[in-house]
């Protein structure tokens, strides 16, 4: 959707084919903005600050088209120290521009942490509302008369004097380009150019009827996120499981413990809801931007894997730049689609 109508703000017409699969990643996403944890390397670290650094403006486009305001936090992510082993650790990693936390300045930051010894601040990371973020885009799609949506999945794509795309019920959609954006189903449309190395690898959630925190915080095993209306987000668990969307008494188990290391107040509480969502991981954990090589009608936008949310708003003004042939507004030279040697393609899975 966020490509969709990043093509369509440069004024040309788009047709949005897709259809809602179960596990589908935005929806189950915490939302995370958090480049400054889960880092890259190089241009891959660049592209996901800026990417982060993009939400502002990106939010405030879509209040001026939606009249919804996006809830987000930029008051950065806290990584905890619960023990002296903690504290070793983040200190020897802390990057360069965070700050160490004692267990004052811990504790003065969010009251519930009190039992914490310290932590790294990450300033300027933070968290948006995946549900609303979503929702905004499908009021965006929806209401542009330059996007046709049309509720069908794509099963094949084809490339002659144009670009089609091939769907279930027997259609067949031409154009100019195909923005690949099919998530962890991407390699199963048939038609590409080459094999895509992206597999699919669950992440169960927990949500509960509590309000403790006003920020991230990353706990030795997870994390947990806090919601507008109350909710306190603790995911997530990384399962090869194929396509299984489902919850398991093991991974709710494992994200309840995630979330008593965290705020012990959680502890004996019962989780309000539980979910999972399948993430499209690539083997170097960086998604796969830009044209096929080979077939540059054929645009990539997927194999986000853990930051999908994070460079959503990036990746659409990438995928449109390519589109209309304009200057790139990032370096993308990491995240090619021929970067991995044929046969390397599992994914590491921490």
């Amino acid at each position: 959707m966020a490509c969709a109508a990043a093509v369509a703000e440069r004024g040309l017409t788009v047709r949005l084919v897709g259809a809602h699969l179960p596990g589908e990643a935005s929806l189950a996403a915490a939302g995370l903005l958090a480049p400054s944890v889960e880092r890259g390397e190089g241009h891959s670290h660049a592209f996901a600050v800026a990417a982060r650094d993009r939400y502002p403006s990106y939010l405030a486009w879509l209040r001026e088209r939606t009249g919804m305001d996006v809830p987000m936090s930029r008051d950065g992510i806290v990584q905890l120290a619960v023990n002296d082993a903690g504290i070793r650790g983040l200190k020897r990693a802390m990057p360069t521009g965070s700050r160490w936390l004692d267990a004052l300045e811990l504790t003065a930051l969010e009251p519930a942490l009190r039992h914490g010894l310290g932590g790294v601040m990450h300033d300027g990371d933070g968290w948006v509302d995946t549900a609303v973020l979503v929702d905004a885009l499908r009021r965006v799609v929806g209401s542009d008369p330059r996007v046709v949506v049309t509720g069908e999945r794509v099963t094949a794509i084809r490339f002659g004097s144009v670009a089609s795309a091939i769907t279930e019920p027997g259609g067949k959609y031409d154009a100019q380009h195909i923005v690949l954006a099919a998530g962890a189903w991407s390699p199963r449309i048939a038609g590409l150019p080459r094999t895509l190395p992206i597999e699919p690898v669950r992440g169960q959630m927990l949500a509960y009827a509590a309000a403790l925190l006003t920020r991230a915080i990353y706990g030795p095993t997870g994390y947990v996120v806090p919601r507008t209306d109350g909710r306190t987000l603790v995911g997530a668990t990384m399962e090869r499981v194929g396509f299984d969307a489902g919850n398991t008494d093991a991974g709710v188990a494992r994200l309840e413990k995630t979330a008593g290391e965290i705020l012990p107040q959680l502890t004996g509480l019962r989780p309000a809801s539980a979910w999972a969502g399948i993430r499209p991981m690539s083997p170097d954990h960086q998604p796969i931007l830009g044209p096929d090589p080979e077939q540059p009608r054929l645009i990539y936008a997927t194999g986000h894997s853990r930051n999908g949310v994070l460079m959503t708003p990036l990746t659409a003004d990438c995928v449109a730049a390519f589109v209309c042939g304009d200057p790139l507004p990032m370096d993308l030279a990491a995240f090619a689609a021929d970067r991995f040697r044929e046969g390397s393609f599992q994914a590491t899975v921490d």
